[in-house]
């Protein structure tokens, strides 16, 4: 059997998780003095309180390598060969974490996919694992599958306020200083797993404006088969944001919800599109 493994950031639903057997490995945040474990002893409504709340922003921090191992650990037990579908390595230490679990396991049963992207990319490469498996396709034809599919996801993010990622350090001070002073809304993106600013606006209403654009121009390039937006604390305008989109491009929508570790990074108020292209 093949178990699928992802960490915490995927957000994946909680029926297709017990319908799939699928391990989860959680993200930590530190808040005040208290460590928590996201999805397991922190709600996404509680952490945004404590977010309102704090004067300190919170911090995260990737698994520990006992918990991953204490994940892979039973599928191994079972005779199960892993794939383990994580957060891109170069804003995350999680990968990292997840080979020293691998090393001290001395297993060989285990692969590794670097989703490049977070929350739509993992539940994406999930959902396809998943059929592959149901297909009956051995382990090594269903790694390289999912693994492929990366170069085929495509996303935007906008923020309403960039302190909380500027204090995160995954884009520069610089950066981020200009665009709080300035109040323009950078249009940001992981491009080869590393987030860069792909362009600035005035307004949130443009900001917006340009995310419809960015996915009207990916549909008509490349053509999509799955389409995401992602939320932090917003899930209203969320709603409002995909039904704009089904005007422009009469497709069907997943809606995201991020948790813990996401927003600790973006804040309350962002809007995020993930594509998975159809070429």
């Amino acid at each position: 059997m093949i178990k699928i493994v992802v960490d915490s950031t995927g957000y994946l639903d909680d029926q297709f998780v017990k319908e799939n057997d699928i391990g989860i490995v959680p993200i930590k945040v530190l808040i005040g003095d208290i460590d928590y474990k996201e999805n397991e002893n922190l709600s996404v409504s509680d952490f945004y309180k404590l977010l309102a709340e704090t004067t300190v922003l919170p911090k995260t921090s990737q698994p520990s390598v006992q918990d991953f191992i204490d994940v892979y650990s039973p599928a191994l037990e079972k005779g199960d060969s892993i794939i383990s579908i994580h957060i891109s390595e170069k804003v995350s230490g999680t990968i990292n974490t997840a080979r020293m679990a691998i090393n001290a396991l001395k297993s060989n049963a285990i692969k590794i996919i670097d989703s490049k992207s977070t929350i739509f990319s993992i539940r994406y490469l999930a959902e396809h694992t998943v059929k592959l498996i149901k297909d009956s396709l051995d382990f090594e034809s269903v790694f390289k599958s999912t693994e492929k599919l990366v170069e085929r996801f495509h996303d935007r993010f906008i923020l309403n306020d960039l302190k909380y990622l500027i204090a995160s350090g995954r884009v520069s001070k610089a950066e981020g200083l200009i665009g709080s002073l300035l109040n323009i809304k950078p249009i940001l993106s992981f491009t080869d797993g590393v987030i860069k600013v792909n362009g600035v606006t005035r307004t949130w209403k443009k900001a917006k404006e340009l995310l419809i654009k960015f996915i009207e121009k990916t549909k008509n390039t490349y053509g999509i088969e799955k389409l995401a937006v992602m939320y932090g604390n917003n899930l209203e305008e969320a709603k409002e944001f995909a039904r704009d989109i089904k005007q422009a491009i009469k497709f069907e929508i997943d809606l995201i919800e991020a948790g813990v570790a996401i927003g600790n990074y973006a804040g309350p108020q962002w809007l995020g599109v993930g594509i998975q292209a159809s070429s």
